[in-house]
């Protein structure tokens, strides 16, 4: 089975869908027998010398066309896909995003699949109406993304509860999306389930949306608990929203914010080796791979009982989940996590256990047969 993968993001990890356009790169080794080759705009040359399953595509977008560069990438990114495909005879096209691949969907000679992320689009709906830019851009994104999906072959999903909403959300058969959890590789990772828990107590945010991940909430939380002094270190927002961040914790004297901005994944496991909570209240998340990043250092997680994110913590078992942007729920579960060790370790090592069901190999063995099935169907369909 040869399969092309397209991806916007690649060089730059910074969530789930990158890391797992890097990981999948491993079925070239582990699965001999397949080939899978990326289609990206993000890889330096000098990296790309070294990659030779990994294409690059070249934009050329000019400046008073940029505010349409998302729609103008469905264009680019096929005529790159024309030209692989006459050295590269590829069984099926793949794109981590859904909405990218909407004109493939709808002229590929070959079957597409869209991966969707997340729930944002879907968020924009008639009930919530607002004349704002934000509400408008998601409404006509949903309209994309509603075509993309009912036009690709198979959608993947990457939880239970997204894999529902997309369903519920574009009236799709049950049969047509699938759910592939993504993973983090755990080998190297050093589980310390210990912490210090001393003055001041160490909490880590990392989530470059810092209004979906709630950090006022966070920020609202933490000034309730003023027995105790914390050091929050925030991770992800551009440098852009650093006055605005910053402005949250105005007149808050127990919290000492440390804000670092968008930081290398080596950063980010470094703070959770060093840190003594990990909390990103979102009030909307399709599953969360930092929350298994942060079970397997052994941090202790607290979160929000929204989207997939009940999936990863196994419902409670693993952490501390509590209603979303509600920072009266949020202190009370930071307080008892900070004032019960037992009750840390013993959720740490549930978490620890749990997080092997999310294992790399498993991962990719489970792409590459959802990717099999689908071509083998499509063969006896012809």
């Amino acid at each position: 089975m040869k399969i092309l993968f397209c991806t916007n993001a690649f060089e730059n990890v910074t969530n789930g869908p990158v890391r797992f356009a890097n990981i999948i790169l491993e079925i070239n080794q582990l699965y001999p027998q397949h080939e899978l080759r990326i289609l990206t705009e993000d890889v330096s040359d000098s990296r790309l010398s070294a990659l030779k399953h990994v294409h690059k595509v070249h934009l050329n977008i000019p400046r008073l066309l940029k505010p349409f560069g998302q729609i103008l990438r469905w264009f680019i990114y096929y005529r790159h896909v024309k030209q692989i495909q006459k050295t590269f005879d590829f069984d099926v096209l793949v794109y981590i995003n859904s909405f990218n691949g909407l004109w493939a969907s709808l002229v590929s000679n070959k079957p597409t699949v869209g991966m969707v992320n997340d729930e944002k689009n879907m968020l924009a709906t008639w009930q919530n109406f607002s004349l704002n830019s934000l509400w408008l851009k998601r409404f006509a994104f949903q309209q994309f993304e509603r075509l993309s999906v009912q036009n690709h072959r198979l959608v993947i999903a990457n939880s239970d509860f997204l894999k529902h909403r997309l369903q519920n959300t574009y009236h799709l058969p049950a049969s047509k999306v699938v759910r592939l959890y993504k993973s983090i590789p755990l080998d190297g990772i050093d589980f310390q389930p210990h912490r210090a828990f001393v003055t001041p107590i160490k909490v880590l945010f990392v989530k470059a949306d810092y209004l979906v991940g709630e950090l006022p909430t966070l920020a609202k939380a933490l000034q309730r608990l003023a027995q105790y002094q914390f050091e929050l270190t925030v991770i992800g927002p551009e440098p852009w929203f650093e006055a605005h961040l910053k402005s949250l914790f105005v007149g808050i004297q127990n919290i000492a914010l440390a804000y670092l901005g968008p930081q290398p994944q080596e950063r980010v496991y470094a703070c959770m080796r060093t840190c003594d909570i990990f909390c990103v209240p979102s009030y909307t998340e399709a599953f969360g791979v930092a929350n298994i990043e942060a079970l397997a250092h052994g941090i202790s997680v607290v979160s929000s009982q929204v989207g997939g994110i009940p999936e990863v913590l196994d419902q409670g078992q693993n952490g501390w989940l509590v209603a979303p942007s509600n920072a009266e729920d949020l202190a009370k579960a930071l307080e008892e996590c900070i004032e019960n060790p037992a009750l840390r370790l013993q959720k740490a090592q549930n978490g620890r256990k749990f997080i092997e069901r999310f294992s790399k190999d498993e991962m990719l063995r489970n792409f590459v047969e959802t990717l099999g099935k689908l071509i083998e169907n499509e063969r006896i369909d012809e």
